[in-house]
């Protein structure tokens, strides 16, 4: 018995940590060690939930009202995973990061917790294509062409051409306005647009920035 309770953790932590090492080697915040817990710990409460089963199984009378689910403990478990997936998630000059690392983390919860109730293969299975899916199709994503969506704010003068040309400027560089914002000081005479934008494909933030600034009356420009 203990040798089995054993091997399923040394192989809860064995199939976590092949995964937190492809995050870890590209600096997620969410690496090796974190996997290595996560798959662990969802493998031990996997067993606690089944030996608590067991217990209450062994000392069951039918006059017993109590009753026992060995998947409750495996259900709050997953949804735990939220705050620490939450945890990962960055979002960042209107970019939003982390949510393969915060993926990863749910999935090896799921791995410890089939490593746990004795579900080897699917747990080395799911893990196979896990890490498949994180090194393998890398290279194909960057093979796609896909948009690229940006939000830019810019103070500038209250003047009825500063918004045309910004507009034009945007499209020169192969960007669509989805929507403008704007925000007017009557005392100040500025106006701040808030401009949503997408590209189709990865354009240099620093290169927008630089020829926005070039225009007569622009204050300030910034990534929102």
């Amino acid at each position: 018995m203990q040798k089995i309770i054993i091997i399923k953790l040394l192989l809860a932590a064995i199939l976590g940590g092949l995964i937190g090492i492809e995050r870890e080697a590209h600096g997620r915040p969410a690496g090796f060690r974190t996997h290595i817990l996560i798959a662990t710990g969802s493998a031990l409460l996997m067993m606690i939930s089944q030996h608590i089963y067991e217990i209450y199984q062994e000392l069951r009378v039918e006059s017993m009202i109590l009753r026992i689910d060995p998947g409750r403990i495996a259900a709050m478990t997953i949804a735990s995973m939220g705050f620490l997936g939450a945890g990962v998630i960055i979002r960042e000059k209107g970019q939003v990061r982390g949510l393969t690392t915060a993926a990863c983390l749910w999935i090896v919860t799921a791995i410890g917790l089939a490593v746990g109730c004795g579900f080897y293969s699917p747990a080395v299975i799911t893990t196979i294509i896990s890490i498949l899916s994180l090194v393998m199709l890398r290279y194909i994503e960057r093979n796609i062409n896909k948009d690229w969506y940006r939000r830019i704010v810019i103070t500038t003068e209250d003047t009825e051409e500063q918004l045309i040309k910004i507009c034009n400027l945007l499209k020169k560089n192969k960007g669509k306005i989805l929507n403008i914002g704007f925000d007017k000081d009557i005392i100040k005479k500025e106006i701040l647009y808030d401009i949503d934008i997408r590209f189709r494909e990865d354009t240099l933030d620093s290169v927008i920035v630089r020829e926005l600034s070039m225009i007569n009356g622009i204050k300030k420009v910034r990534w929102g």
